[in-house]
């Protein structure tokens, strides 16, 4: 962690120097124009962006899922012949398990995958190169504390909905930028919570509205553009909806999915504007 943060400060040094990426320093920019370069570097850097979304997403959709049907019956399977078992428990008790364990994994190499976009496309924003491999290194250094503060957050969120929506929604705000405070300043876990809210304390009203725009955008693109295009796709190559429809359909969506740096670019960038100003 320490040589993370180091690293950081040099990031920092850097960025002031006339080699930086005039794009990415800091100033107040509105929403339109923060989405328009945030896609535009996402084009810029999306050979380095596939090389760790792209492996994640099959894993994660495909692999993960396919180890856990196979894993889980067997750990039941001994037990379905005692007449005591109720068959239809056992059911519940091995679904409850599959979509445990799916989740558990998802949230591991997600998790991992997260950690090391933030690291490539903060390196890349302040000039530098950091090899894939390298920044997946870190992520699994970094995994069980950003697994304990995004714990944390989510409780504090689901929290602030049961009373009254209003206040969920304000913490939300409030502390949507924890994952950079944890994984770029070595905030813990309490302090990049708090980091965040400081940084979004005086711009709430500014932060809110480019959230809940980056949101609107990201789940137009995640859910309706990305799956309708790759469903039209794999029905013209597979009618059938097979095999061949199926992988088709996946490749086109893993691909689309590397508008997730589009959100950690735009977001990124919004972070290191509120630093500046603090």
């Amino acid at each position: 962690m320490e040589e993370i943060i180091e690293q950081e400060e040099e990031w920092d040094d850097d960025f002031d120097d006339d080699s930086s990426l005039e794009l990415f320093r800091p100033q107040a920019k509105g929403f339109f124009q923060l989405l328009f370069e945030s896609f535009k570097y996402l084009t810029i850097k999306l050979p380095s962006i596939a090389i760790i979304v792209i492996p994640v997403f099959f894993v994660v959709e495909f692999l993960v899922p396919s180890l856990v049907e196979f894993l889980v019956p067997e750990i039941t399977r001994d037990i379905t012949g005692w007449e005591w078992v109720d068959k239809g428990i056992l059911y519940w008790v091995n679904k409850i398990i599959m979509i445990g364990t799916e989740a558990l994994f998802a949230a591991i190499i997600g998790g991992i995958a997260w950690i090391a976009l933030i690291r490539v496309i903060a390196a890349s924003m302040h000039g530098e190169k950091l090899p894939p491999i390298q920044a997946l290194k870190d992520g699994v250094s970094m995994l069980p504390m950003f697994i304990v503060t995004a714990i944390i957050f989510y409780i504090l969120i689901i929290i602030g909905l049961v009373f009254f929506i209003i206040p969920g929604i304000v913490l939300a705000i409030w502390f949507a930028f924890w994952q950079f405070s944890f994984v770029l300043r070595g905030h813990g876990a309490m302090s990049a919570l708090m980091y965040s809210k400081k940084l979004v304390d005086d711009n709430f009203v500014r932060v809110s509205l480019n959230i809940v725009g980056i949101m609107f955008i990201m789940l137009i693109l995640n859910y309706y553009a990305i799956d309708l295009i790759a469903n039209t796709i794999a029905l013209q190559v597979d009618a059938d909806e097979g095999f061949v429809y199926t992988i088709v359909n996946a490749i086109l969506v893993g691909f689309g999915r590397l508008f997730e740096g589009l959100r950690i670019i735009f977001l990124l960038t919004l972070f290191m504007d509120l630093e500046s100003k603090d």
